[in-house]
């Protein structure tokens, strides 16, 4: 008997400039400092720490969301899946 392949969830880059940017403007027009968002997006403030200080540069789909719906933008517009990543920049090598 075989075991079920779990389907792992994507990564994403987080935009950390563009993130702090949004940070400072919400969709409630409010500032969000870094606890501040993890507590609006249900996640360990050390997540976003790492997030902001370059430290993670990738994340699940699902903590890139959290974020996005705390701030209130759509998640291609703060984050790039890094399947797309991948395919820009084999691209770029062999062109």
């Amino acid at each position: 008997m075989s075991t079920p392949v779990q389907k792992q969830e994507p990564l994403f880059e987080v935009d950390r400039e563009l993130l702090e940017r949004l940070m400072k403007r919400t969709k409630t027009g409010s500032e969000l400092t870094g606890r501040g968002l993890a507590e609006a997006a249900g996640l360990a403030h050390g997540t976003v720490n790492n997030i902001l200080t370059g430290e993670t540069e990738r994340v699940f789909g699902s903590t890139a969301e959290a974020i996005c719906q705390a701030i209130g933008v759509e998640l291609l517009v703060l984050c790039t899946p890094v399947f797309r990543l991948t395919v820009v920049r084999q691209k770029a090598l062999t062109a």
